[in-house]
């Protein structure tokens, strides 16, 4: 994974870990509901920007490298967890 990539993907992470906690202690507080359906859009809102950061970086470094191989195993087992990976996504 590429250097920038990493340092926006922890990032997400650690804004997702604060809004795991808020939505934790609101839950547990008997928040008003839309308040903690916010919270909950703004988690989603975070993971789908992990989900397509790493598969950008996936595809314009490791899959490119798999998909141009002289190797018509590797480029098969490419395809297929590219695939998957768009399955659960649609999901």
């Amino acid at each position: 994974m590429h250097h920038d990539v990493k340092k926006k993907t922890l990032s997400a992470i650690g804004r997702l870990e604060g809004l795991t906690a808020r939505l934790r202690t609101m839950v547990g507080e008997d928040a008003y509901c839309p308040k903690i359906l916010e919270i909950a859009l703004a988690m989603q809102g975070q993971l789908k920007y992990i989900h397509g950061t790493v598969l950008e970086n996936h595809l314009r470094t490791c899959a490119v490298k798999k998909l141009t191989s002289k190797s018509g195993t590797e480029r098969d087992r490419c395809i297929a967890e590219l695939l998957a990976i768009i399955g659960l996504s649609t999901r």
